[in-house]
């Protein structure tokens, strides 16, 4: 517990929502405890450091996963080994450095993969404790931050993958991915569905465009899967794509066993009350999921950490890859009618999930700041140069 007065910066990045929403749940959780000795802030590092640039690369990042894919592929899988080389290393140093001198916190949290702070850990001898939280479920390099204090991971596996590179076991916590407490509270299906004009009996299938609703061709899709799953009701989620939502609702006008939504804070709710679900595999709606114990299908899952996470569902039986939609199609008319293999999946995914992950994720962080040096011990190392950043 926190007795004296501490302060927790989180640096976060708002490539995607799962960052954010990783971030989100933490504070909310720290806001639940009612900590009157502890202030959290937070920062978008690369946006405040570099606000158009950083801009320019988040609309090439929501694009890479529909347009330049092989460009993507090329930036996440290169050079694995050399751990200490990435080209964006020292993008955001100058902000960074500001930040730690001003904000003065007693524990950085990483929820975004950020090179820079190792500058600051190797070469200015900057000895304030960081911990990392990974949003998915393989290693990457970019994650790695010398003498870190704390790794919070999804796994078991994935903490032995820490550790075969060098990562002390004592300093990595498998916690799951923080995700909301509401994922863990017990939903009525039937009234959910009776609310919603849906039929409680029928086998439920949620879909998902994500969050950019960058997916397409999902009408023909519902249509192939009503033919195929005659006994199912769909029920699909457009994200903040007006555009989708509205050709969907046009097509689907007169079906009484397909819901068309737009953005919903419902997704719980809808997780918890359907028997399949077909998304991209994104870290946070994954493990939102596993949580809910909801098998997965992942529609044409992009290079990069999303295809590692599919690899990882598939062959823990929590999900199928589907490369094309007919692929979908085939899967969700197999297990829809065998209600026995879905009620396996569902329990594998039981027996695995972490549950409340934030909470105890948020504990460990309070350990953390109990035990951290004074201000002068940490920032008294900052070189004279670095200082000089300082504006």
């Amino acid at each position: 517990m926190v007795t004296q007065k501490k302060k927790l910066l989180i640096i976060t990045g708002s490539f995607g929502n799962g960052h954010l929403q990783v971030t989100q749940s933490i504070v909310n959780e720290f806001n639940a405890m009612n900590l009157d000795n502890l202030t959290v802030i937070e920062h978008d590092l690369f946006l405040e450091a570099h606000p158009l640039l950083t801009s320019i690369c988040k609309k090439w990042y929501i694009n890479s996963f529909k347009y330049f894919r092989n460009m993507y592929k090329s930036f996440y899988y290169s050079r694995p080994e050399e751990l200490d080389k990435c080209f964006y290393k020292y993008y955001g140093l100058n902000k960074l450095i500001n930040l730690l001198l001003k904000e003065k916190p007693d524990l950085i949290l990483l929820t975004f993969p950020t090179p820079v702070m190792s500058v600051l850990t190797e070469q200015f001898n900057i000895n304030i404790p960081v911990a990392t939280v990974m949003t998915d479920y393989k290693m990457h390099k970019n994650w790695i931050t010398p003498h870190s204090e704390r790794y919070y991971l999804a796994t078991e596996d994935l903490k032995e993958e820490f550790a075969s590179i060098g990562v002390p076991k004592n300093n990595i916590k498998v916690t799951g991915i923080p995700i909301s407490d509401k994922f863990e509270a017990a939903i009525d299906k039937s009234e959910w569905l009776s609310s919603n004009h849906l039929d409680p009996d029928k086998p439920t299938i949620l879909m998902s465009a994500g969050a950019f609703g960058v997916s397409t061709g999902f009408g023909q899709m519902i249509k192939d899967m009503l033919i195929q799953s005659p006994q199912s009701q769909i029920v699909m989620i457009c994200g903040k794509s007006k555009e989708l939502k509205r050709s969907l609702t046009g097509q689907f006008k007169d079906y009484n066993n397909v819901l068309i939504l737009g953005y919903t804070q419902h997704m719980n709710e809808w997780m918890a009350s359907s028997q399949l679900m077909i998304t991209k595999p994104g870290g946070i709606t994954i493990s939102e999921a596993l949580t809910r114990q909801i098998p997965m299908i992942f529609l044409d899952p992009a290079p990069g950490q999303e295809l590692e996470n599919a690899h990882y569902f598939e062959a823990k039986g929590f999900g199928k890859i589907a490369y094309t939609p007919n692929d979908a199609i085939s899967y969700v008319a197999e297990l829809t009618s065998q209600p026995d293999a879905l009620a396996m999946m569902s329990q594998q995914m039981d027996d695995s999930r972490v549950t409340y992950s934030t909470y105890k994720l948020c504990k460990d962080l309070l350990d953390l700041m109990h035990h951290s040096s004074q201000y002068e011990e940490v920032y008294g190392k900052v070189p004279l140069y670095a200082k000089l950043f300082v504006k």
